[in-house]
Order: structure tokens, then sequence, then C-alpha cells
């Protein structure tokens, strides 16, 4: 009987031939492609690390800094895998650049959220901690991003997110409880990548661009406003480096 789970983070970087200090000191991590694809073309002579699946990863610089920025997953699960190898190859300070659903009233399509913390609706991070662990973001990158929304004059919101793996189960009773707990947003992703960025030492938070208004129904992907708050939630996370040491 193996004494260790039968793959770790190490034994995936040796198989994407990654090192311990492959990847940037600060990653960009949204989901889908297309945004990674975005924020890519905004650094200086990025470099591909690894692709792995749909998985891609690539370091350049911005403004003087190291930066690998990569599509991170839709769920939690894979955003679990690609979190880990971010982590082992020298990623230390993980931002996550993403969308959402709002659970407040105030918060609307093509607002901004931060993240201070998560709930764990999602079953992948019941492996990894407890429940009564507390998963939250780091302070000093939410204090990062919210100077940059500040220096931008966007409209942006600071709360916790509850993150789901049944997007079809977003019941009235569950985003009624959860606007009652004062949640600001739901989403298939945060709680894992913040929990195990947590777990192995790293500093992390997010930012979230709203798309969709849970309490009235409002699906949000394509309008304009929406399509503006990723462009500015890409400049925000990219200025917010200023700040970050």
């Amino acid at each position: 009987m193996v004494k260790e789970p039968h793959f770790t983070p190490a034994r995936m970087l040796s198989m994407l031939g990654l090192k311990p200090d492959s990847l940037g000191r600060y990653a960009l991590i949204p989901g889908p492609k297309e945004r990674s694809d975005m924020i890519r073309g905004l650094l200086e002579n990025p470099q591909k690390n690894f692709s792995f699946l749909d998985y891609e990863m690539h370091t350049g610089s911005y403004d003087g800094k190291s930066v690998t920025v990569g599509n991170g997953g839709r769920y939690a699960p894979d955003t679990a895998i690609t979190t880990e190898i971010l982590c082992a190859a020298g990623a230390e300070i993980l931002v996550r650049i993403g969308s959402c659903g709002s659970l407040q009233e105030n918060i609307r399509v093509g607002d901004l959220v931060i993240v201070t913390g998560a709930r764990r609706g999602e079953g992948t991070t019941g492996y990894y901690v407890a429940k009564n662990f507390s998963t939250v973001s780091d302070k000093r990158v939410v204090g990062a991003l919210e100077k940059a929304a500040k220096e931008a004059g966007v409209r942006y919101h600071l709360g916790s997110v509850f993150t789901t793996d049944a997007l079809f189960q977003e019941t009235p009773e569950l985003i009624g409880d959860l606007e009652r707990q004062g949640i600001a947003a739901i989403d298939m992703v945060t709680s894992a990548f913040l929990t195990i960025a947590q777990v192995r030492g790293k500093r992390a938070a997010a930012i979230m661009a709203v798309s969709d208004e849970c309490l009235c129904g409002k699906f949000g992907f394509r309008d304009p406003a929406f399509v503006k708050a990723e462009e500015k939630m890409v400049d925000i996370a990219l200025k917010a480096l200023r700040f970050m040491d």
C-alpha cells in the first residue's frame, strides 16, 4: 500500500516539465481561455510554460513583475488541479479573475465584486479542510484590488461568495437564504481557488464581474455592461500588481 497520494503536485510538475520556480511570483487566473488570451496579450514577452488537457499557462512581465496567466478552470475540481500546479511551481500571489451572479439587490450586472471570503458549497474542498475551516482572501491582495478599483472609478463591492457545484439547483430557497446571510455573489470556482491557496500558504483573492442578478432572474452574459465589466476587471487586476509586494 502506498503511503502518500498516488499523484501529487510534485509528480504533476515532473510530468509537465516544470520546476518549483518555473512560474511567476504573481498569477492572474481567469476561467475561460478567451479571457486568459486577452490578459496574455497585455504582457511583455509571454512564454508558454505548459499545456495540459485544455489548460495553458504563460509567463511574461508586466510593469517589471513576473506574471503567469492561464485559464484556471470553470468548476471547483479542475480549479483545484490548476491551483495546485500554480502553488507548487512558484506562484506566491494569486488573483482569480472571474464572473458571478449577484445575491444582493444593490449589486447589478456590470458591477465588480472583490471577494473577501468564500462559503464552500462545492464538494472538492471537503477533501482538503474541515467543515469549520474559514476560507478567506488575503487582506493585502484585497486591498491592492480595491485601491486599483478606486483609482479606476468603477462601481465595485466588497463581499463574500458562495461556490456551488450545482448550477441548476440554485433554487429560490437557496438564493433567499444566501441573500439573508449577506453573501454578495455566487459562482462555481472561487472557494476551491481560495481554500487551496490558503492550505498551500499562498496569498490569494478574487475579483469578479457580475453576469447575472439571481434575485430577479436576470441573465446578463450578453449585456454590454457585462462585457465592459470584463475589460475593467482585467485592467484593475493588472494595475493592482503595482500595490502588491
